[in-house]
């Protein structure tokens, strides 16, 4: 379930529904006598859009090098962040939210249990995305569900560590009230009688970015920051890098003209005393260059600093 946010994503689904947890494989068309490495790989979408089946995320020409290659669908936005009290009282491990990166925990162990009868080796799992699912990659790794199921990892733009952080438990239990609230409801029981369609509605209204992950004490037991802070991690390669263009210059330069003079004064309403620096960095020449400059700092203020921060591994030498 998802509203239809970004234009260029195309999916090859026969639909759009609440029974959406599948995942694709594909595999070399000749199964040899050796295990062949996997990858596994979650869309991107900042987690309110993007479905497995996207062309571009076609595993075909990584099967046919000899990979076999796996995309996973996870739920999105309202159905698979929102926590509520109700909800957290009914589960096992008492939390709620998190349903995003709960799904692709079960996606990995599907993967460990039975990836052998595709040719794949459950040794030999790499995961991988852009956008949200490289800030997935940075959950998973940081997670005692699904770190000891990887044993690579692929993240390009954005990880927890900045990018769509985690709140408390508590805060996103607070946000699933409110939001209940606004759809004239106040259990969980209203809530599930309710049409698919109409909580979906309700959340886009509710704000495009309103439910995130939380630190449940279950699939995270304390704060990501804190996990990578302690080395407790999964130890495993980690190939980081971004993608250009993650953000436009108007969430620097807001509706000002792109000029140099703009563009100082927009440095210095966001970074204060630490402007100079910024300024030193970046730096256009002319008018003419400001819009690139601008989308560069504000990509770069968005998700690729985060991705930066994702790199404590090199100093622990892996």
């Amino acid at each position: 379930m998802q509203t239809n946010i970004f234009g260029d994503m195309n999916f090859r689904s026969n639909g759009m529904g609440e029974d959406c947890l599948y995942l694709n494989v594909w595999t070399p068309v000749k199964k040899g006598k050796t295990l062949l490495p996997v990858l596994v790989y979650f869309y991107g979408g900042g987690f309110v859009a993007g479905d497995g089946s996207e062309s571009r995320y076609d595993g075909t020409s990584m099967a046919a090098r000899g990979i076999v290659a796996l995309t996973v669908n996870y739920r999105l936005g309202v159905f698979g962040l929102m926590a509520h009290p109700e909800l957290s009282k009914e589960a096992p491990y008492k939390a709620s939210g998190n349903y995003t990166v709960l799904d692709q925990a079960a996606a990995l162990q599907w993967v460990h249990d039975n990836i052998a009868a595709f040719g794949g080796d459950p040794n030999q799992v790499t995961i991988a995305g852009e956008s949200a699912g490289s800030i997935s990659v940075s959950a998973q790794m940081a997670s005692p569900l699904s770190k000891n199921l990887i044993n690579g990892a692929i993240g390009e733009s954005g990880s927890l560590l900045g990018a769509l952080p985690a709140t408390t438990l508590q805060q996103a239990q607070a946000t699933g009230e409110r939001f209940a609230a606004t759809l004239g409801v106040k259990t969980i029981a209203e809530l599930r009688a309710l049409p698919a369609e109409k909580i979906l509605e309700g959340a886009a209204k509710f704000g495009l970015f309103g439910f995130s992950m939380n630190v449940d004490g279950y699939f995270f037991p304390k704060s990501p920051y804190d996990i990578y802070t302690a080395g407790e991690q999964a130890h495993v390669p980690l190939l980081a890098g971004w993608n250009n263009e993650e953000s436009g210059y108007r969430a620097v330069l807001g509706n000002a003209e792109p000029t140099r003079a703009n563009f100082e004064a927009a440095v210095k309403r966001l970074y204060g005393d630490k402007a100079a620096t910024v300024l030193q960095l970046y730096n256009p020449a002319t008018d003419a260059d400001v819009i690139n400059v601008a989308r560069d700092l504000a990509s770069d203020r968005f998700i690729s600093f985060s991705t930066e921060m994702d790199r404590p591994c090199r100093q622990n030498g892996w």
